[in-house]
Formats: C-alpha cells, sequence, structure tokens
C-alpha cells in the first residue's frame, strides 16, 4: 500500500564529485530515517513543479520518494510504502 505525502522534509546529502546528490538521511515528522540503499533517480514534473526525484529505502524495507524542487531547493516526501502493509 503506498502512502502519498508531499511533506516537507529536511534531508542530508552527499555532493558527489561529479556534482551530482546522494540523499543519505531524512528526518520526517519528528524522526530520523537513515537510508540504506537507493533506486531510480531523475526530474519529474508534478503539480507544475520540477522535482529531482529519489527512491530510496531505509532499514527494514520501507520504500520512500523523495523529490527536491529545482526551483527553491526545498526537499518533499512524496510517497512512502511501508513494509508491513505489503500483501504476501
Amino acid at each position: 500500500m503506498v502512502e502519498f505525502v508531499a511533506e516537507a522534509v529536511s534531508v542530508e546529502v552527499q555532493v558527489r564529485s561529479d556534482g551530482e546528490v546522494r540523499p543519505l538521511a531524512f528526518s520526517w515528522r519528528g524522526r530520523g530515517y537513515q537510508i540504506e540503499s537507493w533506486g531510480r533517480h531523475g526530474v519529474e514534473v508534478r503539480d507544475g513543479r520540477s522535482l529531482h526525484c529519489y527512491l530510496v529505502q531505509t532499514p527494514g524495507g520501507d520504500t520512500w520518494e523523495l523529490g527536491q524542487d529545482t526551483e527553491t531547493a526545498q526537499w518533499l516526501l512524496m510517497r512512502h510504502w511501508a513494509v508491513r502493509h505489503r500483501a504476501i
């Protein structure tokens, strides 16, 4: 089950030597999350906003989509797929 969130989050990033940004951790609703693995990333347009979107996983297997607004640099938590909601 996917949860659509679209809430502001703070994100710790690593800027790689080629200039690419890689999220390492984020805070949401007063709780911190370490990122364990990374999936696809790219630029998408949503609600008229251009976002750099990153699909990441945290320990325990939850999957998250983080987006950084290309105009304001603000980070958003876009979606969350919780392990506990997955069907077998």
